[in-house]
């Protein structure tokens, strides 16, 4: 019994109490030992069994066997173990050996899972401090598993006879590295270099290199890029992507691609520069061939001025929609390089200035860049807003000068302008209504070069003061025994302005003519500039009902005015208006709106939009309805009715979602637009499939399909193709784009 006791507290002694303080010959820092069971060999080594642990700074080794030596400091691993390093990464091995404090060691049948969560499993493991090369690697972010017969692997891996992770730079490298893809190999490179997943830093480097095929007939060409990341330093940034075109019959040519950007304080700088050479072309008598360069700078200059410079800029059109057709500017029908100095609270707190140098380049074959306009300079200047009695007032100064290289038809060949715009207005409460007075007085000159006329190129000096007065009276009021609760707004607005026309000796610079709406004909200058004013004397008349749930207002307007410009301009051939109305319901997830527009003359629906949305567990929903009439003399000259419909569903199965939508043309019984799309995105992969058809009325004109596949890789970057539904008439090389993609969009 006795010695039952002590055997067991032997053993009770042995787990807890078991421990070598162990001075490294090295750099002396404490080293210890746990064990079930501890001894010694011949040779002084210390043999640690059973739950055995060593704990050295933030590293901890745990197997059933460790054999310490206290000569040399080695540990050897006989069988099963695990590493837990000072990175928070995870080691395990069937077997392995350390030395010099775990700066050294090899690992057998090495499976390692990171901090980040991705696995790299290899046949050994070679340490050399900060240096991980692991022989017959296969790297993968991927938790989830496909299961392919009775084989469980990742959705994607990339496999390496030698594979070196560097702790230092950051940087997975990878020799005759292959992509696995649901098992299935489909890339090989005989080098590969992707970031490190543990890296929080920008580093250095070469990014993912693109290599694309292309297949046209019998010819094959290739297209190669190598693009290299300088981090020039914490604030600055340039990535560097020089392409390769060669084969398929056709001269190799270079494109060269600098992004460089920048913080400042205050503000940032961006850079793009692209440019196509021949350097390896026969008999070429010149190196460049096209080139872009855009940039953005802003910068605040103190604490009352921003600056603002943009430009874009191209050897020739089209030149920035070949190279970069995802690109805003690519559709732009002009470039503009502009200068702009924003000025806020220089006098007073909501006073503001801009002053604006603005030139143009066309950006499509259309365009002649000698009747683009330069700007220079535009300046504008608002006063903020001040207090006289119960009166408000601000003044609004505009100064402009544009010149064009030839005149249009409707656009002189240079314009200067001084403007003032002083506004008042006043706001009144008696007999239960709301008074509102407005004054625009509008005081303008004009100097023209070669205005067309009939003609006739006429050059002159304008001057106009033109004021327009409005007043606005509004009741609200609630009838108390009905349960909706609704408020009703009846409102009359009396518009007075000179009768006098707009003159066609004026060049109309900035002035456009806005969507017939409600909001914008509540203006008094119902023009969205000042070079045309609305020259109207109209009587506005509104009712607004409202509460929790409705909203709605009908409003018509009687013109006095029998050349009201903007009245006319927008189709209103009688002296009374069309009939506008906008109606909104929003009740818990539906949401309806409606939005019409009726001819009460010749008693038609010019334009009626009805919109309905949705949204429940599984989706989003949205049904559209639009019918849009005119007629000239009682004939319908043009009608048109479509409906467009969209659903966006929310994660199916944890990582998918589907969209679709489309545009049906009633009258003609087509869907002239209809897509679908598929998105996927677990934590290391993600699938775009997108497919868009356009139908055309014409029975001679076949629709265009275009369909696109992107594949993303966590950490790797994602490949985008071109458009895959093309038909056999339709031959074209199918190119695979290389982009970035966020790591916050894997789940």
């Amino acid at each position: 019994m006795i010695k039952r006791i002590i055997k067991k507290q032997f053993i009770n002694i042995s787990i807890f109490l078991l421990f070598f303080f162990i001075t490294n010959q090295q750099n002396a820092n404490e080293l210890l030992i746990y064990a079930d069971k501890i001894t010694y060999d011949e040779q002084n080594n210390i043999i640690a069994q059973g739950k055995a642990k060593i704990f050295y700074e933030n590293k901890i080794i745990s197997s059933n066997l460790i054999i310490y030596s206290q000569t040399t400091g080695s540990v050897t691993l006989p069988v099963d173990f695990s590493l837990k390093d000072d990175r928070n990464n995870y080691y395990y091995g069937s077997s392995g050996s350390f030395e010099s404090n775990f700066e050294i060691g090899k690992i057998n049948d090495v499976k390692v899972r990171l901090d980040d969560g991705s696995r790299i499993v290899g046949k050994k493991i070679k340490r050399d401090h900060n240096i991980d090369i692991i022989t017959k690697g296969v790297y993968s972010p991927c938790a989830s598993k496909i299961k392919i017969a009775d084989f469980l692997c990742p959705i994607w891996q990339i496999e390496s006879e030698k594979m070196l992770h560097d702790y230092d730079t950051l940087f997975l490298y990878q020799k005759h590295s292959k992509m696995r893809f649901l098992n299935l190999p489909v890339f090989y490179s005989p080098y590969f270099l992707t970031p490190s997943p543990l890296r929080k830093e920008r580093k250095s480097g070469f990014l993912t290199t693109s290599i694309n095929l292309n297949f046209f007939d019998t010819k094959i060409s290739q297209s190669t890029s190598f693009p290299y990341y300088f981090n020039l330093s914490q604030d600055k940034e340039l990535t560097f992507t020089p392409m390769i075109n060669y084969g398929g019959g056709v001269d190799s040519s270079q494109r060269f691609n600098f992004d460089y950007n920048q913080i400042l304080s205050g503000g940032n700088l961006k850079t793009n520069l692209t440019f196509d050479t021949t350097f390896e072309n026969q008999n070429s008598d010149k190196w460049l061939k096209e080139g872009s360069l855009i940039n953005t700078y802003n910068q605040n200059i103190n604490e009352k001025f921003k600056l603002k410079f943009t430009s874009a800029l191209e050897t020739s059109k089209n030149y920035i929609q070949q190279t970069n057709p995802n690109d805003d500017l690519s559709y732009s029908s002009s470039l503009n390089t502009s200068l702009s100095i924003h000025g806020y609270n220089l006098n007073k707190i909501d006073d503001n200035l801009t002053i604006n140098m603005t030139n143009y380049q066309s950006n499509q074959n259309n365009e002649d860049n000698k009747t683009l306009p330069t700007i220079l300079p535009y300046i504008n200047f608002y006063s903020g807003e001040n207090n006289f009695n119960d009166f408000k007032y601000s003044n609004n100064f505009e100064i402009y000068n544009i010149i064009r290289d030839s005149t249009t038809d409707v656009h002189a060949k240079g314009q200067r302008k001084v403007s003032s715009l002083i506004n008042i207005n006043k706001n009144t409460i008696m007999y239960v209504s709301k008074f509102k007075f407005e004054a625009n007085l509008y005081n303008q000159y004009f100097n023209t070069d070669e205005k067309k006329i009939e003609n006739r190129y006429i050059s002159g000096n304008y001057f106009r003061s033109f004021p327009i007065f409005g007043l606005t009276a509004q009741t609200p009021f609630k009838i108390n025994n009905l349960k909706n609760n609704l408020i009703y707004t009846p409102q009359l607005k009396l518009v007075i302005a000179p009768g006098i026309s707009n003159s066609n000796k004026i060049s109309n610079e900035d002035a456009s003519i806005s969507s017939y709406t409600i909001e914008n004909n509540s203006s008094l200058n119902r023009y969205s500039g000042t070079d045309k004013l609305d020259n109207s004397k109209r009587l506005d008349l509104s009712f607004n009902v409202k509460n929790d749930l409705l909203s709605g207002t009908l409003w018509a307007a009687y013109e006095f005015t029998n050349n009201s410009n903007y009245h006319y301009s927008q189709g209103n051939e009688k002296k009374l208006s069309d009939l506008l109305g906008n109606f909104s319901l929003n009740k818990n997830k539906y949401v309806t709106t409606y939005n019409f527009r009726f001819d009460s003359y010749d008693n038609y629906m010019k334009d009626q939009n009805l919109n309905f949305s949705y949204e429940n567990s599984i989706g989003n929903y949205k049904l559209g309805y639009l019918d849009q009439k005119n007629k000239t003399d009682g004939i319908i000259t043009s009608d048109s009715e479509t409906i467009n419909y969209e659903f966006a569903s929310k994660k199916l199965f944890k990582y998918s979602k589907i969209s679709y939508k489309g545009l049906y043309d009633l009258k003609n019984s087509t869907n002239t637009e209809s897509g679908i799309s598929y998105n996927y995105f677990d934590e290391c992969f993600g699938i775009n499939i997108d497919f868009k058809r356009n139908s055309y009325i014409e029975d001679n004109l076949k629709p265009q399909d275009i369909m696109t596949i992107m594949f993303s890789f966590k950490n790797v970057g994602s490949y985008k193709s071109t458009n895959l539904a093309v038909s056999e008439n339709d031959k074209q090389d199918i190119r695979w784009e290389s982009i970035s993609v966020k790591d916050e969009l894997f789940n």
